[in-house]
């Protein structure tokens, strides 16, 4: 893949998921706007069925509200089955981070466009 204007690689598979569909739409629309695949869940179980059927999945990005399963357990099963897949947490300026397993960088609520490629610039580089 050619690299972006930021010398990072594009074309990457990421999985996104936020209960808020809004927000999700704006993730999906940012990181498709830079060239990645991007595949869309609107809560965690959804997210984790991805990621059981797409091995070849490069980032997650995912928020903590994501219903049954929700945005921890959904880092703590990824983590289980890929220890090596680069996760990204959404944290709403207000939340705690708390459950945010070890390793796994917050980008914190509002962000713009290209803080959020630039994190996600960081974690695939």
């Amino acid at each position: 893949m050619p690299p972006a204007a930021d010398g990072s690689r594009q074309g990457w598979r990421i999985i996104a998921t936020d209960d808020n569909t809004s927000k999700l739409s704006s993730l999906v629309h940012t990181l498709r706007g830079a060239g990645h695949r991007v595949f869309a869940a609107y809560d965690g179980q959804s997210a984790f069925e991805l990621i059981l059927q797409l091995p070849t999945i490069d980032l997650l990005i995912t928020n903590t509200r994501l219903g049954i399963i929700n945005g921890p357990e959904l880092m703590r099963k990824t983590r289980q089955m890929r220890p090596d897949m680069p996760i990204l947490h959404v944290v709403h300026g207000n939340d705690p981070d708390g459950d945010t397993p070890p390793g796994v960088p917050i980008l914190r609520e509002p962000f713009t466009p290209n803080q959020l490629l630039l994190a996600v610039g960081k974690l695939l580089a």
